[in-house]
């Protein structure tokens, strides 16, 4: 059966003062798939997810998202149309716990103008108990490590109902054990129908967590291959633009 695309970026241009940062580049991701964003630093992949994530007006080209064209001028925006975002440098607010990172700018309220704190608790254990995250609620974040952070950001994620989460260098910061339970997470995900775009230079992780690899290099797009067929060697090849002889 024919997955249907989730995300359709076309030709997609950025140009800031004396630099393409991309050129002409698209992307195209199916719903119920790992799609690997692969290529050299400088390669413009994280340029591309952030004019996808209303970081970066786009000077050129279309977005579709589930076949209607999109255009967001904020992140905020983006999050509320399903579109998600995992940042390789967490931006939260460290000095407020845990609840309030997940929920700032949409509290829950009653009558209008009260925060109703039982329900943030109570939808907050909920989500982190279905992902399988053990982190306290009432936690302030600057006291947490990474990993714990990481994770408050992908619970935060799947509250919005996302259709698309970018995973930028998600295993940077993680140990052995928590890169297993961000697998885990990440299949759960995939397995819901969403689309999952993975940024990572980790060819053992691109191999076992895609389905499939594009390649970008030079702020252009190279390629995309099939994961279970794709041979690593292929890959570096299309990355650096020669073959690697060991």
């Amino acid at each position: 059966m024919e997955q249907t695309v989730l995300l359709r970026m076309t030709d997609i241009t950025k140009t800031f003062p004396g630099v393409k940062a991309l050129d002409h580049v698209s992307l195209e991701v199916k719903a119920g798939t790992v799609h690997a964003l692969m290529g050299e630093n400088g390669a413009g992949k994280s340029t591309l997810m952030k004019c996808l994530f209303g970081i970066y007006s786009k000077d050129s080209g279309q977005i579709l998202l589930n076949g209607k064209e999109v255009s967001f001028k904020t992140s905020k925006e983006a999050l509320e149309h399903g579109v998600a975002m995992v940042h390789q440098e967490l931006n939260q607010a460290l000095k407020r716990n845990v609840m309030d990172n997940l929920w700032l700018g949409r509290y829950p309220k009653i009558a209008g103008f009260i925060v109703d704190e039982h329900k943030m608790l109570r939808d907050t254990k909920a989500i982190f108990e279905e992902l399988g995250i053990d982190v306290d609620p009432h936690r302030v974040m600057g006291t947490m490590p990474v990993s714990q952070r990481q994770m408050v950001e992908i619970a935060k994620a799947v509250s919005y109902h996302s259709k698309v989460i970018v995973f930028d260098e998600p295993t940077s910061s993680l140990t052995e054990e928590e890169v297993e339970h961000l697998f885990r997470i990440i299949n759960m995900l995939r397995d819901r129908g969403m689309g999952i775009i993975y940024i990572s230079h980790k060819m053992a992780e691109i191999k076992r967590i895609s389905d499939e690899i594009t390649v970008m290099r030079d702020g252009q797009y190279v390629d995309t291959l099939e994961t279970p067929t794709a041979e690593i060697s292929e890959v570096i090849r299309l990355m650096v633009g020669r073959t690697i002889y060991e």
